[in-house]
């Protein structure tokens, strides 16, 4: 009773003041708490990033990759047995539509191997990403603009890492249960007849008792499999690029801020440097703000400023660089197989699919999720890019001495061409590829399904 009288009624309340100065301190533990649910699916997966195990268990976790990824290899060769031998006995359009049910199941699985394999191939360069966005991470107390910056951003990430990660696993689910069901159900006696959430070649009935129940079971295991695997790649995509533009975002703030212009009647109060200049005249004294009119005095504080600046700049652009290579070759194939799972999970929802079943539907809006947010992403990508390339130009830079306006002027130079990440050199990743992507399948939909009509 007494320790709950001194927890809740002498309890010291705090102000609004306290609140919010202890909002806006940071450590490192709020960067390892994004890479958490990430790692998680990596122990799925059998890849350990950032981990320092033994030699003798980094070598079976390997094994244990390679034998999950045998696996998906194996059902790949068995659902494209499959639809070979569904195609060679359809006789007609509508024979061939058991062939379109199977085409985004298929999809899914080399994209899972390829995303997974990209991890383990470039694994060095993964860690370094890691380790260098973790060393950037800003500790301590910040300031309002920042801490806007850096809880908007967390905030985001957290929401799309575990929505992403829920929403994979959600089509795992609507896949598998109406099997689990019948499974119940023949328990008690209902005699339902069997059917298997994907279509395999088998050299026997695999609809028989005991054997259904063991490859129902199989078929889940894979399913996770691929949603992990696929997710190893996505949500590290997500991470990178969310840090990234992060930092692009706070150094923007920083540019903004560097340069220290008085304000006059030619300086517009609501500006950016101007209200720079009235929060440090009002935090610093008339002597102080003396100090810092002395030319000399500002040059050197300018040109140490500027080469943190320049130095973040070119080690933010080299982490775009890195993402590029690692996630490039990927990206496109997932975009290629996004358009064509899009078109076929389109025509099976209409032609199909039953109004209360749910697979083909989970299969359509798990798709449009997935490549939104890639597209997203990189759009956020450029259009901090582009936030920076504004700082540059209005943080005062005609005050400075004409060495740092050089300096400055090759950095409004160089933020020009935009920080991005493309599919293999071929588009942008941005909302206008994802438009081209809605498009594109679109048109493959609508003529399948003319022509299941004629």
């Amino acid at each position: 009773m007494a320790s709950f009288i001194r927890k809740y009624i002498f309890r010291k309340t705090k102000t609004v003041a306290d609140e919010s100065t202890e909002d806006r301190i940071y450590s490192l533990d709020d960067f390892d708490d994004t890479l958490a649910i990430i790692k998680k699916v990596l122990w799925i997966v059998g890849l350990r990033l950032t981990l320092k195990d033994s030699d003798n268990a980094r070598f079976w976790f390997s094994v244990f990759y390679w034998f999950e990824t045998a696996n998906i290899l194996m059902a790949f060769t068995l659902q494209t047995m499959e639809t070979i031998e569904d195609t060679k006995g359809a006789s007609s359009f509508e024979d061939a539509t058991t062939l379109f049910r199977m085409i985004p199941c298929i999809g899914f699985l080399p994209l899972a191997i390829l995303k997974s394999y990209k991890i383990t191939y470039y694994e060095s360069m993964y860690e370094n990403l890691i380790n260098e966005l973790r060393s950037m991470w800003p500790q301590g107390k910040v300031t309002e603009e920042e801490h806007t910056v850096i809880s908007k951003a967390l905030k985001q990430l957290r929401i799309v890492l575990k929505g992403y990660y829920w929403c994979n696993y959600a089509l795992v689910i609507s896949c598998v249960v109406p099997c689990y069901i019948i499974i119940i159900k023949n328990i008690f006696g209902k005699n339902e007849p069997g059917v298997l959430p994907f279509l395999w070649w088998v050299p026997f009935d695999p609809l028989q008792p005991i054997v259904f129940e063991v490859i129902v079971v199989i078929q889940t295991w894979h399913a996770i499999l691929v949603m992990s695997f696929i997710l190893s790649g996505d949500l590290l995509y997500f991470f990178f690029i969310s840090h990234i533009t992060t930092q692009f975002d706070l150094l923007s703030i920083k540019v903004n801020r560097f340069i220290l212009v008085p304000t006059d009647q030619q300086l517009i109060d609501i500006y950016p440097i101007a209200i720079h200049y009235k929060n440090f005249k009002n935090k610093h004294s008339p002597l102080e703000l003396v100090e810092m009119q002395n030319k000399k005095l500002c040059e050197a504080i300018h040109e140490k400023e500027l080469l943190d600046i320049i130095v973040r700049h070119r080690t933010l652009i080299r982490l775009c660089k890195d993402v590029e290579t690692i996630f490039s070759f990927s990206l496109l194939v997932s975009f290629l197989n996004s358009s064509v799972i899009i078109c076929f999970s389109n025509f099976c929802c209409v032609v199909i699919e039953k109004w209360y079943e749910f697979m083909y539907k989970s299969f359509l809006s798990t798709t449009l999720c997935q490549t939104w947010l890639i597209c997203w992403y990189g759009q956020k990508l450029l259009d901090s890019g582009e936030r920076l390339s504004q700082s540059l130009y209005s943080c005062g830079w005609y005050w400075t001495s004409q060495k740092i306006k050089k300096n400055i002027h090759i950095m409004i130079h160089r933020s020009q061409r935009d920080v991005c990440v493309t599919t293999y050199g071929f588009t942008k990743i941005c909302l206008a590829s994802y438009t081209a992507i809605i498009k594109t399948s679109w048109s493959y939909f609508t003529l399948l399904v003319q022509t299941y009509k004629q």
